[in-house]
């Protein structure tokens, strides 16, 4: 059973590189003209590197059931959370301060979008670091939580979908998946005839892989720092709070109530109940301010939405993982 004092520590870790982020965007060491290629090599080559080397590893892929249920899982969740807050900001539009189409749809989208990644990954690490299962679940449920992004999210915010929203999907966290399950599918051919010398060739390469894996959690939150950091000045909490009140309301009341619900009662994996668990404690994700902008929703919306879940979570984040944990054991 996770604890406290098991969930502290490694909370503690994730926000550490987060405020380490924000710190050296504000001194100036880490500049925003960097910011372009350092998510490049995040999102295409260290991130995949970390997928690649974490489902490989790991003793998990047993059946089809393994890569359905998580993926569609995801994607269920991820809707669930849209629905929710479509009810919300379509029910107290007026006190929410969602006074145009606009303003809801970005409201939809942010709320209903949980941080599935940045924060998620380095916490399982920490959490579950001697469960081989639970990474793997993890990513590959977040295949569905993409899908739904990059379809019912683009349609939500941008109030349509063109072809061009499915280049999202096939991004190369998402492709580097499928290289991993098909160099898991084929394994057992080398293993029932390995080739003399093999090992000693592909070994250095996979620890060159490994390596640049483990790169891409802590520049991943470093940049997540950085990127609340430069937001924060556009955020004018001070105005609209019943924007940034709704939102906490809806993604770290609302649906952690229903998302621990049915890690509860759903016949899933013990791994992937636990995920949802995680997955239900989460604030909001920080990319959507990036598609709000993008596809001409109201970025400041989405700026309070997201910052102020980020600064709740921080208190409720350990508080559903304590309640939500113990019960899918």
């Amino acid at each position: 059973m996770q604890s406290l004092q098991t969930i502290f520590p490694a909370l503690a870790v994730v926000f550490g590189l987060i405020f380490t982020g924000v710190f050296v965007r504000r001194i100036g060491w880490m500049n925003a003209s960097a910011d372009r290629t350092m998510i490049q090599l995040t999102v295409r080559l260290l991130f995949p590197c970390l997928v690649i080397d974490r489902l490989t590893g790991a003793d998990w892929l047993h059946d089809a059931s393994d890569l359905l249920v998580p993926s569609t899982v995801g994607f269920a969740l991820t809707a669930i959370g849209f629905m929710v807050a479509w009810i919300v900001a379509t029910l107290f539009a007026k006190p929410l301060a969602l006074d145009t189409a606009n303003k809801r749809r970005t409201f939809v989208l942010c709320a209903g979008m949980f941080n599935y990644g940045y924060i998620p990954i380095p916490l399982v690490g920490e959490l579950f670091a001697d469960d081989p299962t639970m990474m793997p679940t993890l990513l590959i449920h977040n295949v569905g939580v993409d899908i739904a992004m990059w379809t019912l999210g683009i349609v939500i915010i941008s109030g349509g979908f063109s072809r061009q929203t499915w280049k999202g999907i096939f991004n190369p966290v998402v492709i580097s998946i499928i290289v991993a399950l098909v160099l898991k599918i084929i394994e057992p051919i080398f293993i029932a005839q390995p080739i003399p010398g093999m090992h000693a060739v592909l070994a250095p390469g996979a620890r060159v892989i490994q390596l640049l894996g483990e790169c891409a959690i802590p520049m991943s939150l470093l940049l997540t720092g950085a990127t609340i950091a430069d937001v924060w000045q556009d955020a004018d909490l001070h105005k609209a709070l019943g924007t940034s009140v709704g939102g906490v309301v809806v993604r770290l009341m609302i649906l952690p109530l229903i998302f621990l619900g049915l890690a509860y009662v759903s016949p899933v994996s013990d791994a992937l109940a636990k995920v949802m668990v995680i997955q239900a404690a989460m604030p909001a994700a920080i990319f959507p301010i990036v598609l709000a902008k993008h596809y001409g929703g109201d970025a400041p919306t989405a700026v309070r939405v997201v910052i102020v879940t980020q600064i709740i979570g921080v208190i409720t984040i350990p508080m559903w993982l304590a309640i939500g944990l113990p019960l899918v054991k």
